[in-house]
């Protein structure tokens, strides 16, 4: 039992893990407002759209980057219950130390197709893949000491799962400066990108509700809910606004909106599922086959639409002409599959001690459902890359942690 729990949890947190639209922001945890330049400015800030020195060109598959997190869980904590026989009243409080409420696990992917920018203006395509999970604390508290209160209730809120994967048309333009400015104000150069959206899936939570409960005679009642939809193929749009600025000589801010007027039409196939799971008076001794009445239903819905609900960012720049630090504070208005409501700060550094010796640092803050994040590298980032980012919450964190990472399998 103690097996399955583990591999279930770290099931949840492997295989259903969310920013990251380019590889090369990796290098710098997400803070790359404005560092982004060329096709890549497409997706961070189309004001920068314009490459001075060269042709961008982005090539199939090249640019591409996947990351997975959760709040709660790494492999340190994963090869130590692996290799424990019996859970201790302190293991089982180890597990539930960083849950925080709820379990929560997202991720997001993004393969590059094709870009490449022409003076002030952009064309580039990608697929895009954004997953969320959350399981309530109750759950895993029922799991690891079984039933010690009289009533437990589960709602939408905190147990869920939502998935999108769309691929993407883009165009940009920028570099334009904004008129009719008082005199002795900084210049500020905007741009914008619409995309043409073509749906490959969608997957949410439409309703989900539990509780479980003990009766005055010990029997125990159980009740669940849930409602998920599904769908393939659609078409939508969605739109992005940007502005930056050189406040003084380094000091650059910048801002954009996301997701502007954005939604994808539900054409294909799509269906709602309902589960319906009972239990009423249940003893020990009357366990058997027929304790529980559980119903399934499968039903063709019509087409309908999922927004796209926009995203802020807002960003700042110093470069110090040997070193440049930046910060960025991004916030969705709405939980989604795409957004967060909870705002999160990154930050970043570069730095060149020698030409041919370019260093990058990042860190991005953690907030309630996302871990810390760091990022570090040597080398020219500018290159077109892939990347694979797997940041489990870590019990240390350092910079240059060269440690081996260890992980056990099968569980001992």
């Amino acid at each position: 039992m103690k097996k399955l729990l583990i591999l279930a949890l770290f099931g949840l947190g492997l295989s259903l893990m969310l920013a990251m639209p380019t590889a090369k922001s990796i290098f710098f945890a997400d803070s790359y407002m404005l560092r982004s330049q060329g096709v890549e400015a497409n997706y961070w800030n189309p004001a920068r759209l314009k490459v001075s020195s060269f042709t961008d060109l982005w090539l199939p598959g090249v640019n591409s980057a996947i990351t997975a997190s959760n709040n709660a869980l790494d492999l340190d904590t994963y090869n130590y219950f692996v290799t424990r026989d019996t859970l201790h009243v302190a293991d089982k409080e180890r597990l539930l130390r960083d849950v925080k409420g709820k379990l929560s696990a997202s991720s997001e992917a993004s393969i590059s197709h094709f870009g490449f920018t022409i003076g002030n203006t952009a064309l580039s395509s990608s697929t895009r893949f954004f997953a969320k999970a959350e399981a309530q604390e109750d759950i895993l508290r029922l799991a690891l000491y079984g039933n010690i209160l009289d009533s437990y209730s589960f709602s939408k809120a905190s147990n869920n799962v939502s998935a999108l994967a769309y691929s993407d048309l883009s165009y940009g333009a920028g570099d334009f400066s904004v008129p009719f400015l008082p005199d002795g104000m900084p210049e500020i150069k905007a741009g914008f990108s619409v995309s043409l959206l073509v749906g490959l899936a969608n997957l949410s939570t439409e309703h989900f509700s539990a509780s479980l409960s003990t009766d005055e005679d010990g029997g125990t009642s159980a009740r669940q809910e849930m409602v998920l939809r599904s769908s393939t193929f659609g078409t939508g749009f969605k739109s992005m606004l940007g502005l930056y600025s050189e406040l003084m000589p380094g000091l650059e801010a910048g801002l954009t909106v996301d997701n502007l007027f954005g939604g994808i039409r539900w054409l294909g196939t799509n269906e709602e599922r309902s589960y319906h799971i009972t239990i009423d008076s249940l003893f020990a001794a009357s366990i058997q086959d027929d304790f529980y009445t559980q119903s399934q239903s499968t039903e063709e819905i019509s087409a309908y639409s999922t927004a796209l609900l926009p995203e802020l960012r807002l960003a700042a720049k110093y470069d110090l002409g040997f070193m440049d630090v930046s910060a960025d504070w991004v916030q969705g208005f709405e939980e989604s599959a795409v957004t967060s409501s909870r705002g999160r700060v990154s930050c970043a550094a570069a730095i060149s001690p020698a030409p041919f010796l370019p260093l990058s640092f990042g860190i991005a803050f953690p907030n309630s459902v996302t871990p810390l994040k760091t990022s570090y590298s040597i080398g020219d980032q500018q290159q077109n890359c892939t990347s694979l980012l797997l940041p489990f919450k870590p019990i240390t964190v350092s910079f240059l942690d060269t440690s081996p990472k260890e992980f056990l399998w099968p569980p001992v």
